[in-house]
């Protein structure tokens, strides 16, 4: 098992310092793509305003280490 740290920007930023333990890199991408539709279900203010929207799991804590996905959420033209 290791320990993967989730972090969001969506208007302001998140940093995870605990992280979630996974047995591998493809159960951290699974659960990143769920939070990412978690957080678009919520339909943050970011979205509307117009800004994007930021999920990055990465190797560290407090968004350091090295990003191991990243998922944008940016608003189409309108």
């Amino acid at each position: 098992m290791s320990l993967f740290f989730f972090h969001v920007r969506d208007g302001s930023t998140t940093f995870d310092g605990d992280g979630v333990e996974f047995p591998d890199l493809e159960a951290a991408r699974r659960e990143a793509i769920v939070a990412c539709g978690e957080l678009l279900r919520e339909v943050p203010a970011a979205i509307w305003n117009g800004d994007s929207v930021r999920l990055w799991v990465t190797d560290r804590p407090d968004g350091q280490g090295n990003t191991l996905y990243s998922l944008n959420i940016s608003p189409g033209v309108r």
